[in-house]
């Protein structure tokens, strides 16, 4: 049966960790707007992935372009020799000895691993696994990847993408070199000729050497070079051979280093009245289709055997998924509540307390059945728990902390009610 749902309701992390435990063969497919993804699993790893818009071969063709190892020319003559034999084109690349196998295995593990950790920043959008008994994969020339590698670089990606989105609010933003940027943009030689003041009065010293000379990696070269006042931040990441992620990251150092600045696009005053003019015509048409088809929805609503409630009642993949969930909200209160005895000297007496003070997001205070997780506080240990999918007590999910010695003298004195249960 296929595992189906939202991201929003559940993140990319919970499903991977569920295909990886259970070590599913099949299909993920994800869909976002006008994007949508394949990954394929093999055993609960991942063996391949594609996008809507150009699949794994075509990103493999401009990836190894880009980065050297192979012509234009040389791969326009491998996709003729594609087209004729139907054979995967980096076997026909191998075979003409236009790359060795060994470069191969790189382009294929940048490529997919860069299609599936762009899918951490999508907050919304479905997605489907469809089981199966067999997945075909390049397996001569690609490693499988783990969904634990996946998802500890994921992770780092999560905790890190707002900070980066802070400096670069969209895709659609431009860069320019500074003076100091475009100084470093000539041949490493001259530059020990030139008199040059980089601007950095307050920059950080170790963007230099101990000469003062100033440095910069060649990633932040190679992107520097990519920026010329025209390109946007989207342009940058489809030219470059480095992950989206990695891409932000160096265009964020770059322009705390003062090496870049952002160009200020203008738009035309009569273009803006345009654009709000057919703004306003979609969104009225809009809007009478959408009281249409809801109405019509709404008619049809009990002969309609697809509704959400109903494929979810008879998905038992997806009440797994919930489960799993659970218990990874579980381990986050757990962690907060801890945060919460360091920070204050005492356990809180309500989950509410860990939200009000800024320690747990107040919806992780309720499991993905709509329940408030419970919380019950004692002379020797606290409890945290979920309820079963139909409220009663869920004991399979519970985590028990025993206080520790030090612990115990500590809140011996502190405002915790001993030997009281506590529920939320």
């Amino acid at each position: 049966m296929a595992l189906v749902g939202t991201i929003k309701d559940f993140g990319l992390a919970d499903i991977l960790q569920l295909i990886g435990l259970q070590r599913k063969t099949g299909l993920l497919t994800l869909e976002h707007g006008s994007d949508m993804v394949t990954v394929k699993f093999l055993d609960g790893t991942v063996v391949g992935a594609d996008t809507n818009s150009r699949n794994l071969e075509d990103l493999l063709g401009s990836v190894l372009v880009r980065t050297g190892r192979i012509t234009q020319a040389q791969l326009r003559e491998t996709l003729q020799i594609q087209k004729t034999t139907m054979q995967r084109l980096g076997y026909i690349l191998v075979k003409q000895n236009f790359i060795s196998s060994a470069d191969l295995e790189e382009a294929l593990r940048i490529q997919v691993s860069q299609i599936v950790y762009r899918l951490f920043r999508w907050r919304e959008g479905k997605y489907r696994f469809v089981p199966m008994d067999h997945m075909e994969y390049d397996n001569e020339h690609f490693q499988p990847l783990s969904a634990e590698t996946i998802l500890m670089e994921g992770a780092r990606m999560i905790d890190e993408w707002p900070m980066l989105e802070r400096r670069i609010k969209s895709p659609e933003l431009v860069f320019r070199k500074t003076a100091s940027g475009a100084a470093l943009d000539v041949p490493i030689a001259s530059l020990f000729d030139a008199d040059i003041d980089f601007g950095f009065q307050d920059a950080p010293e170790r963007g230099k050497n101990d000469a003062g000379e100033l440095r910069i990696s060649p990633e932040e070269r190679d992107i520097l070079r990519m920026v010329d006042g025209g390109a946007t931040v989207q342009d940058i990441v489809d030219t470059s051979a480095l992950a989206e992620f990695d891409v932000y990251r160096l265009l964020v150092e770059l322009l705390s280093r003062n090496l870049l600045e952002v160009v200020e696009v203008e738009v035309a005053a009569e273009d803006a009245a345009r654009g709000h003019d057919r703004q306003r015509w979609t969104s009225g048409s809009l809007q009478a289709l959408v009281i249409a088809l809801a109405a019509l929805g709404f008619l049809t609503l009990g002969l309609n055997p697809f509704t959400p409630w109903r494929l979810t009642a008879r998905n038992r993949e997806t009440e797994l998924l919930k489960t799993y969930v659970s218990r990874n909200r579980l381990e986050r209160v757990e962690q907060s509540i801890q945060a919460f005895y360091l920070d204050r000297g005492a356990m809180p007496k309500n989950l509410e307390a860990l939200s009000s003070g800024g320690f747990l997001p107040l919806e992780d205070t309720v499991d993905p059945w709509g329940h408030r997780y419970t919380y019950r506080v004692g002379s020797s240990a606290y409890e945290i728990g979920s309820r079963s999918p139909a409220g009663g007590p869920g004991d399979d999910i519970v985590i028990r902390h025993p206080y520790s010695a030090s612990q115990r003298m500590v809140l011996e004195g502190g405002p915790t009610d001993r030997g009281r249960s506590i529920l939320p």
